[in-house]
């Protein structure tokens, strides 16, 4: 089987020679559901009127964790996976392993084995590609977004959004920022004076990085911030999302949006860019480079993993 799975993969799971992460999830999670519903016709699996297998996220969420993988995109590829146009495909090359007529413990081993292959890329993606920074022809916030897209498809988003903002301020004050991982809460007990209002607290301001839609966490973390402290609170989100933010915040009872500013991680990070270089292009080639070196030397090697750093194209 490995020989006829690569040739598959090779195939249908790659765009441009580069490979397409959802499909590779909605793989394992179809192979996932093979261990349920040990049918070989796709049509058996799939969600009448939906590209997705039926119970898609829960099998592809079984498969990552049996293999210990992080998963890269949230859904597993229910949306963008194209899975009707391939999936016959793969269960086409299960068949011809003789999975139909195999006893049970068989079975298992095919279907694990075709998983650890299909999971192989993912590992890679996650684990070493970096992520690429282009400059030319770019203002600063359009190489924070396409970064961010970039690690939205590894399922790091968050965490490079939080990192470059510690970046950010680094260079912007000239000093070392307190490098912790995203999303650590340092917070014990609301009665812990000690304890870290948010990402990052500078002189009279708390800055959290949220680059999701609207969620319970965060909007409690604001409101406790407002009503225990006197910080002006930045929320620091993707920019397709600072409207839905502000709107939620505003709608929030126990929030003071007066004292709440919401702008996104592009804008945050690309105007000091900018400013830093003296609107010059080639100031701002000086001042991307500047700020992923400290990125990928004081936070990415600190709580990072190799497959957030980034490279300048």
């Amino acid at each position: 089987m490995p020989a006829r799975l690569a040739t598959f993969l090779e195939a249908h799971f790659k765009k441009a020679g580069k490979v397409v992460p959802a499909r590779f999830q909605a793989g394992l999670a179809l192979l996932e559901r093979l261990r349920d519903c040990p049918s070989l016709m796709l049509s058996d699996h799939m969600t009448q009127g939906s590209a997705g297998a039926k119970s898609h996220e829960t099998y592809g969420k079984r498969a990552h964790e049996r293999l210990s993988l992080q998963p890269i995109n949230k859904n597993h590829g229910r949306r963008s996976s194209n899975l009707p146009e391939w999936g016959q495909r793969l269960l086409d090359a299960i068949a011809a392993t003789g999975f139909a007529n195999a006893d049970s413990g068989e079975r298992e081993r095919i279907i694990l084995q075709a998983q650890v292959e299909l999971a192989k890329p993912l590992r890679d993606i996650i684990e070493q590609e970096p992520l690429e920074a282009r400059i030319k022809g770019r203002s600063a916030e359009t190489i924070i977004h396409e970064l961010m897209l970039q690690a939205e498809e590894k399922g790091q988003s968050g965490n490079v959004a939080q990192y470059l903002v510690g970046a950010k301020l680094e260079l912007r004050f000239n000093r070392e920022i307190p490098v912790h991982p995203a999303n650590k809460s340092d917070r014990r007990s609301r009665s812990d004076h000690r304890a870290k209002l948010g990402d990052f607290e500078i002189e009279n301001a708390v800055i959290e990085v949220a680059v999701g839609p609207p969620d319970e966490k965060h909007l409690e973390q604001v409101g406790e911030i407002i009503e225990n402290s006197d910080a002006e609170v930045w929320l620091l989100t993707r920019a397709d999302r600072v409207a839905s933010w502000k709107n939620e915040i505003d709608r929030t009872d126990d929030i003071d949006s007066k004292r709440v500013v919401v702008t996104s991680v592009e804008g945050f990070i690309g105007q000091n860019i900018t400013e830093l270089a003296e609107f010059s292009t080639k100031g701002k080639a000086t001042q991307i480079a500047a700020l992923f070196d400290r990125y990928n030397s004081r936070w990415v090697k600190r709580v990072g993993m190799p497959g957030i750093r980034v490279v300048l194209k």
